[in-house]
């Protein structure tokens, strides 16, 4: 029976090409690959494995590098869901902070509520929830249903100030590590064995100081130098080369040790789309354009579990509501 998948990039579901044509395989040589030094991440301290692969070098692990604010800055761990900045509390401190600060603001010529302006009184009132706050005999989280029904307007500044107040760098960091932690708990610790998922965006800022994403480019001089036949290099949105992915997965003899860490995949709908853990393995590249619909695509590659073969493709980058995740793995020319 034939085995289907469901294709990540695009959405429609791809089954394997039993062509003759197609089974040409890859002429490998063992000699291209070469033992290359441990890279560690000055940024991180993470240590990754290298190998030299014909004239690049290539990280044998995906990386696992988190920009300073996880998932918020497009860097995510399996099954993970972006915190909602909107719902972000502070601790009292700044919460009290931003209460005062905006009840005593000059800009606002009184406070417009139910019955009136009355600027003073309520002004008053602000300064004695935060005393009750202090006291522990109210909550941030009563004090704000209490604006809410008495100052809406006055509701909505807060609101709009700790939306910025969560945007500050030191409370996303703090938000998105937290999401991060909580999810690493849930799914068992996947970064450390599959490294992060990003969104092409962050893939892009996350690789290290004298490496790149590799381009599609990159991708096809690793290919050939594995020995993927030149009629076979250029072709697009299929499968490539019987027995390639079987040199780049864990344990193959590219030493590459591509681990099947699925992606967050696209399809229409907002809620996230994790699909193909220990299944297949997804990587971005940096090569970008956009289709004859100006919908922005990556190129990209993909391996499936029917299959021996790799998938040169495109990818969208997100659906207009969220972000497409994929691995990253890093490349640099040899010396």
């Amino acid at each position: 029976m034939k085995k289907y998948i469901l294709f990540a990039f695009m959405g429609v579901a791809l089954l394997p090409s039993c062509s003759d044509k197609d089974e040409l395989g890859v002429n490998f040589n063992p000699a291209v690959v070469q033992e290359a030094p441990d890279f560690v991440d000055a940024r991180d301290n993470n240590t990754y494995k290298t190998i030299r692969i014909g004239k690049q070098i290539w990280m044998a692990e995906n990386l696992r590098y988190a920009l300073p604010g996880y998932s918020l800055d497009g860097c995510f761990t399996w099954n993970e869901t972006a915190p909602d900045l909107k719902k972000v509390k502070p601790d009292d401190a700044a919460f009290k902070e931003l209460m005062l600060a905006i009840a005593h603001d000059p800009q606002y010529d009184g406070w417009p509520m139910k019955s009136g302006n009355f600027s003073f009184s309520f002004t008053l009132m602000i300064e004695d929830w935060v005393k009750q706050i202090e006291k522990g005999r109210l909550t941030a989280d009563q004090v704000r249903e209490m604006i809410a029904v008495l100052n809406p307007e006055f509701g909505q500044v807060l609101t709009d100030k700790l939306l910025d107040y969560a945007n500050q760098p030191e409370a996303r960091a703090r938000e998105g590590k937290a999401s991060f932690l909580k999810a690493e708990k849930v799914n068992g610790g996947y970064v450390e064995k599959y490294g992060f998922l990003y969104s092409h965006q962050a893939a892009l800022k996350a690789v290290p100081e004298g490496w790149r994403l590799p381009t599609d480019e990159d991708w096809k001089q690793l290919e050939r130098t594995l020995g993927l036949s030149d009629s076979e290099i250029e072709v697009s949105e299929a499968w490539r080369g019987e027995g390639l992915a079987t040199l780049l997965e864990q344990g193959g003899a590219a030493r590459f040790n591509a681990p099947k860490a699925g992606s967050n995949a696209y399809r229409k709908e907002a809620l996230p789309f994790y699909i193909n853990k220990d299944r297949a393995w997804y990587y971005w590249t940096a090569t970008t354009f956009n289709m004859q619909d100006s919908i922005p695509v990556a190129m990209v590659r993909m391996s499936a579990e029917f299959n021996t073969k790799v998938w040169r493709g495109t990818c969208r980058l997100d659906n207009a509501r969220r972000e497409v995740l994929n691995s990253v793995r890093c490349v640099k020319n040899a010396e």
